[in-house]
């Protein structure tokens, strides 16, 4: 049987079928789905998505609404209003997916089931809308994992002989690092750091120096913001072209004919310049490979066994020099593959489907300063819902709950101070001294930690909700699972 991951990506997205044990990348050649829909705006029917989209853009702007980078727009509530309809960001999702399936199937057959990667801190309003897309391609998400542990999944060839692992996933939207610890067949979360920054910014950039830089030539006062948007897409792309080209050669020529009315654009980007242009966005990704590790992992980089870089964006010339001066220990270079990894990771913990445990403490912090944990490091992540009873000791008109993460494997001999508050609920009552307030709680199929309250002399409407959507995991593969 035929097993399916998705790297539903903001630039990209990647599928990868696992036809017995032969991945396949579904994709145009080398290159993964663009996340890009065309929908002509008279008509309100898609026109094209994918590579066909991508590479017809500007021509179909002339009739079409062209949408980019979906996924950022989860969560947000946007609309587009194209051909009379209101269309969602989980609508043009949806079409990303459709455009997937369609390229998936002549493939590899019938996809009904996918596991998806989705980033770090991911936030819950996108995940929701994210399954919903897929439901609406006809694809039902099995599970979510993380875009850097799929990668793991897929390189674990490469990296079984180390016990600590950082890996480096920078794709077109986001940047996610996490450090994992790998214990036989256990995969356990140490820390994981989500920053919004990614292939898009470093295109922008460039694209935008370029223009200053033609604008000098051409002696004209165009503003990058104010060109039109079909002219605003071309030198994206060719500053998409030029930041490649520069993974293998010295110099990249930006040539655009015509260039928004003022003149033809020809500008030569050096290496050395597009390691200045983009030395702040190098130092964030830097930074927050320093907080991964020291930070949050709370380890140094001698004990780190290696940093895996993966994702599009990780092949950026100059940044694994950054890395191997920054840490002590090996750094594996992005693979030519490194757009499939992440998918390939997520088809495999498809075919595997190995067990999340949790991998850490979430408790309550109780009036007398003892504290109660609710989910604990080591347990099974079951999506059941457990519940327990609380009293009032004051007469007051709310309760307030605090949830605090603990560090270690008995969080019951921590102290206070080394407990960190991670969220509050408060829930109102009315004061009365025998009043019992009922608290459930669950890890719901999107690994969000659901919490809910409400007095017992209070009707439905005093019932209050907290998700907590920061859950570290150990991934607990079967034994003699495949990876």
């Amino acid at each position: 049987m035929n097993v399916f991951g998705i790297d539903f990506g903001t630039t990209n997205s990647a599928a990868v079928a696992l036809i017995g044990n032969l991945p396949v990348k579904i994709g145009y050649g080398d290159r993964p789905f663009p996340s890009i829909v065309a929908i002509n705006r008279i008509t309100g029917r898609v026109v094209a998505r994918g590579f066909e989209a991508w590479q017809q853009r500007e021509s179909l702007r002339e009739t079409c609404e062209v949408i980019t980078s979906p996924k950022s727009y989860l969560g947000s509530g946007h609309v587009w209003k194209i051909g009379g309809h209101d269309w969602f960001p989980v609508d043009i999702a949806a079409e990303v997916f459709r455009g997937l399936v369609e390229k998936i199937e002549p493939v590899a057959g019938k996809i009904g089931e996918a596991t998806v990667s989705i980033p770090v801190g991911f936030a819950p309003a996108k995940r929701r809308e994210l399954r919903q897309a897929a439901m609406k391609a006809g694809i039902k998400i099995t599970s979510f994992v993380s875009e850097p542990t799929a990668a793991l999944l897929k390189n674990h060839d490469k990296v079984k002989m180390w016990t600590k692992i950082a890996i480096l996933d920078w794709g077109g939207g986001t940047l996610d690092i996490s450090v994992v610890e790998l214990m036989g067949e256990k995969v356990r979360e140490l820390s994981a750091v989500g920053i919004p920054l990614g292939g898009d910014n470093l295109d922008t950039k460039i694209a935008e120096w370029a223009h200053n830089k033609h604008l000098r030539t051409v002696k004209a006062n165009v503003p990058f913001h104010e060109l039109d948007m079909r002219s605003r897409d071309r030198l994206l792309a060719k500053a998409e072209d030029a930041k490649r080209q520069l993974g293998n050669s010295e110099a990249a020529d930006i040539l655009l004919p015509s260039y928004g009315g003022i003149g033809n654009l020809r500008v030569k980007l050096t290496l050395g310049t597009m390691q200045s242009l983009l030395s702040t966005e190098i130092e964030t990704v830097l930074d927050g490979l320093k907080q991964a590790v020291n930070s949050d992992a709370r380890i140094s980089f001698d004990e780190l066994g290696c940093v895996l870089m993966v994702g599009g964006s990780s092949k950026l010339a100059g940044l694994y020099d950054r890395i191997v001066d920054l840490v002590s220990c090996e750094v594996i270079p992005p693979s030519p593959e490194a757009d499939w990894e992440v998918a390939q990771g997520a088809a495999m913990l498809e075919r595997v489907h190995g067990a999340y445990v949790n991998n850490d403490n979430i408790g309550i912090e109780l009036c007398d300063g003892s504290y109660l944990p609710i989910i604990t490091d080591g347990s099974g992540v079951e999506h059941v819902s457990n519940s327990l009873n609380f009293g009032i000791v004051e007469d007051t008109q709310s309760a307030c709950f605090n949830f605090y993460k603990a560090p270690g494997s008995d969080p019951h001999s921590l102290s206070g101070s080394s407990r960190r508050r991670v969220g509050t609920l408060i829930v109102p009552t009315n004061g009365f001294v025998n009043e019992a307030i009922k608290l459930e709680y669950t890890i719901d199929p999107d690994l969000f930690l659901k919490i809910s309250a409400k007095s017992d002399h209070k009707g439905l409407s005093a019932t209050r909700s907290w998700e907590y959507d920061k859950l570290l995991f150990t991934y607990d593969l079967p034994l003699g699972g495949h990876l």
